[in-house]
């Protein structure tokens, strides 16, 4: 039987439909319970052991880089001392765990005040910032209509519907291929992301084009994206996105059919009037900069790369030489730059 942390990642590499604000939670307490098993190693031992956990750790939701932020916050602490003890790790993960938590209630918060009364407010798939800033919104009194599409193939804009509507917000749901045509009654645009990069964020498969119709007559779109989610250009080219289930999509199969399932696209910054975090609402050509300053551990990317080298599949698939737009190729699964 695994250990603790060891059931935990597996349960998270099997979900497909939490968002990454929810499995970051289960990922906290997988590393909570690793480090209190390696508490009493010695430093060799204590470091292969991370070596193992960040490999299983980043392999069980690629595409979603809050995995790779907290395994960068371990390794950041673990390189500041030749001999990383427990006790040293397990104070980074609290500080990292009570910066989230801190962020995503500031996220939430400073999103509730775009939405005005009378809002028609449009959003896609069923991220846990958007939902709680709209329930939010609507506790300061405010009234508003959702609407928002079912999200295939798992549905999660039907949840999030659900979730809405039995707290009396108005809701309007749709098919996905549909959800555009609602733009011209709407006034805000709020989705999530998985991922924030210098060049463009990641959300579900759907939202570019959704983007791109929004900005083309003018309704203001923003990406609700704490800094748990950004990733430097070091760290970037570790994520990827999986090739997920054709059995999502269809039950019929053909030697002429070939199924492509995948549940994320990543839209260029230029798209977005803005991305709210825990910081404020500020323009891409910020949030950009602020990316570049972020640290990186050394030892992490030489883990990875290592891994990479060696064959192991700790991102999934295997990666490509080059990275580039997360929907290039038919099977869209490419690296972002």
């Amino acid at each position: 039987m695994p250990a603790g942390w060891e059931a935990i990642v597996g349960r998270i590499g099997r979900d497909r439909r939490a968002g990454a604000s929810t499995l970051l939670a289960d990922g906290f307490e997988a590393a909570r319970l690793f480090l209190h098993a390696v508490r009493p190693l010695r430093p060799e031992p204590l470091a292969r052991a991370l070596e193992k956990f960040t490999l299983r750790l980043t392999a069980s939701q690629p595409s979603m880089a809050p995995f790779l932020t907290l395994a960068n916050t371990l390794w950041l602490a673990a390189d500041k001392d030749k001999r990383p003890s427990g006790g040293a790790l397990h104070d980074a993960l609290v500080r990292y765990v009570d910066g989230v938590d801190r962020a995503l209630e500031a996220t939430v918060r400073r999103a509730a005040g775009l939405v005005r009364s009378r809002s028609v407010v449009l959003t896609y798939s069923n991220s846990t910032a958007v939902r709680l800033a709209l329930w939010r919104a609507m506790a300061e009194g405010k009234g508003f209509v959702v609407t928002c599409s079912e999200s295939r193939p798992m549905n999660e804009g039907v949840a999030l519907a659900k979730f809405l509507a039995e707290r009396g917000v108005p809701v309007r749901l749709v098919v996905d291929a549909g959800l555009s045509d609602w733009l011209g009654i709407a006034d805000l645009v709020l989705v999530g992301a998985d991922a924030v990069f210098s060049t463009g964020i990641v959300n579900k498969i759907g939202t570019e084009p959704l983007l791109q119709a929004a900005r083309r007559i003018g309704v203001p779109a923003y990406v609700l994206a704490d800094s748990s989610k950004w990733l430097p250009g070091r760290l970037a080219r570790f994520w990827r996105i999986r090739p997920e289930s054709p059995a999502e999509i269809t039950a019929l199969r053909h030697a002429n059919l070939v199924i492509h399932n995948r549940y994320f696209d990543q839209s260029a910054v230029n798209l977005i009037t803005g991305i709210v975090w825990e910081g404020g609402v500020s323009r891409p050509e910020d949030i950009r900069r602020r990316i570049a300053s972020l640290p990186v551990s050394r030892g992490l990317v030489r883990l990875l790369l290592t891994s990479r080298t060696a064959g192991i599949r700790t991102m999934g698939s295997p990666l490509p030489s080059q990275p580039g737009r997360s929907g290039a190729g038919p099977a869209g699964n490419r690296a972002p730059g």
